[in-house]
């Protein structure tokens, strides 16, 4: 499945999260956990090659899924991260 982001979306996660684009790739490429939170919206919890660990949320359009916003995790967010990839 594409991953997409709008320039709008894109702007909104550096600018009020200091989140860049290069940091929501990272969490990606390595391991990371993907829930359902609703209908057609997930969550993805993972860490950056830097060991920042990201909270993104995505949601299912058609066959592709969009970012809607990305953030540092919650402490709650990264004690659930730990204990899924042990």
């Amino acid at each position: 499945m594409p991953i997409k982001i709008k320039p709008e979306i894109l702007a909104k996660i550096r600018d009020k999260h200091a989140v860049d684009i290069e940091e929501v790739y990272e969490v990606f490429e390595g391991r990371f956990i993907f829930t359902r939170v609703k209908k057609n919206r997930y969550r993805v919890i993972g860490k950056t090659i830097t060991g920042r660990y990201l909270t993104i949320f995505l949601d299912k359009v058609g066959v592709d899924l969009e970012v809607v916003t990305a953030r540092d995790s919650t402490d709650s967010e990264k004690r659930f991260y730990k204990k899924e990839t042990r």
